[in-house]
């Protein structure tokens, strides 16, 4: 009788997170647009460092990159959040960015000028509570039992940015219009589809019985491939804003789309496409002594691959995360401001984010901001800014998933993000 076979943990690795890291959000900067700088031109940095997740912890996250071991408290964690879609993002990206204020002859400032250089990293998924749980427990429990494996959908994407654009900064009293192409240099890129696969457990463990249809879509893997650049394409980003009035309020609305672009991915990239069912039953060895009469050859590496998952090599385009943004920025004080905003990233396995943000500006420059928010990849939201400025140069740092540092057993997040900008000529 063939013993029954596990399918431990590292499936779940394999599959979700072992992908090289790679969504939290891209949106459009506001120093592109800034007109209120008596200022030639700004130079700045910026870097975004987000994870995100409504079922896996803050607590396993951690102890799954240190290594360390994963209790059964730990795991039990991740659990008790598990829904019908389970979600996790991860995003890093940094840059750095230089914008040139131009002034017209009357001396009001109507176009912005900028560049940027950046490196983006993300890496998200969706997965059902069964992935989980074949992943971390193994098959055991599914004995008799279909396991659902789908929908199953895992990105990673790494790539270089070069970007330049405008803004007209005094378009019909006090709009605002921008726009800005980038050339996009591939890193890898990886994406796993699986609309629907399910896993049979014999009752006694006799065999296994996998049924998949299921799409990879793979960046150059060959020798190297992580120093070189692997893909090339373009991406575009759009800006508008208006002025409103609510009562005597003064307010403004603004709607950006950011990183819409493909990136085509070399001739030595790799598909994979496969719709069908599997029975694994083992391997039958009639006696220790005869082990090297078996067929064990036969399960080369080669061979397993072409049996099962066999690929094609050739070029391809994958879309990159584009990010819708809409906020709405009333002052109900010059003190005191109120934020309403909604994204969404596309492509990105993201359901949307809604938040508001109340803005406190104090003396001296400083101010501070609380959002609060639902969605994205988590399901509250929790973040902390505060902001200072300077005679000649402005930062800023958020501290993002406030709720995964506050109370990392039950939720699954952390995130910051700073921005330092000088400004040059400054009057």
């Amino acid at each position: 009788m063939v013993k029954s076979v596990r399918v431990g943990k590292r499936l779940f690795i394999a599959i979700v997170f072992s992908f090289s890291v790679g969504t939290a959000s891209a949106q459009w900067n506001n120093d592109y647009a800034d007109n209120k700088q008596q200022a030639k031109f700004s130079v700045g940095v910026c870097g975004n460092l987000d994870f995100g997740s409504n079922a896996i912890t803050s607590d396993f996250a951690y102890s799954f990159y240190r290594g360390n071991y994963l209790d059964s408290a730990l795991k039990k964690q991740v659990s008790s959040n598990l829904k019908t879609n389970n979600r996790i993002g991860f995003n890093f990206s940094y840059g750095l960015y230089a914008v040139l204020y131009n002034d017209t002859i009357r001396k009001k400032r109507v176009f912005n000028f900028f560049a940027a250089l950046k490196q983006r990293n993300y890496f998200n998924a969706s997965f059902t509570a069964d992935d989980f749980n074949l992943g971390f427990y193994g098959n055991a429990m599914y004995a008799g039992k279909t396991a659902t494996i789908s929908p199953l959908n895992i990105t990673s994407l790494s790539y270089y940015q070069a970007e330049i654009g405008f803004v007209c900064t005094n378009f019909g009293g006090g709009a605002q219009f921008g726009g800005g192409i980038s050339f996009l240099a591939g890193k890898n890129y990886t994406n796993f589809n699986s609309t629907n696969a399910t896993l049979y457990t014999d009752t006694y463990g006799q065999y296994l019985q996998l049924n998949t249809n299921s799409q990879a879509w793979i960046s150059d893997t060959s020798k190297g491939y992580q120093k070189r650049i692997n893909g090339i394409g373009a991406s575009l980003d759009v800006y508008f804003k208006a002025p409103y009035k609510v009562g005597h309020k003064k307010g403004e609305i603004s709607i950006s789309v950011s990183d819409i672009g493909f990136i085509w991915w070399n001739s030595r990239s790799i598909s994979y496409q496969k719709d069908s069912s599997y029975n694994y039953y083992g391997i039958y060895i009639n006696s220790v002594s005869s082990l090297e009469n078996t067929t064990f050859h036969s399960l080369s590496k080669d061979s397993l691959q072409n049996k099962y998952l066999p690929f094609s090599k050739g070029g391809f385009y994958g879309p990159i995360p584009t990010t819708l943004k809409i906020v709405s920025n009333t002052e109900l004080s010059p003190k005191f401001h109120l934020q309403a905003g909604y994204w969404n990233v596309f492509n990105a396995n993201d359901i949307g984010y809604i938040y508001l943000q109340a803005d406190k500006y104090f003396r001296h420059g400083w101010c501070t901001s609380l959002q609060v928010g639902y969605g994205d990849y988590t399901t509250i939201n929790g973040a902390l800014i505060i902001a200072k400025e300077f005679k000649h140069c402005k930062a800023a740092l958020a501290v993002n998933r406030l709720q995964g540092f506050i109370l990392p057993s039950m939720f699954g997040g952390a995130g910051a993000y700073a921005n330092f900008v000088y400004y040059f000529g400054k009057k």
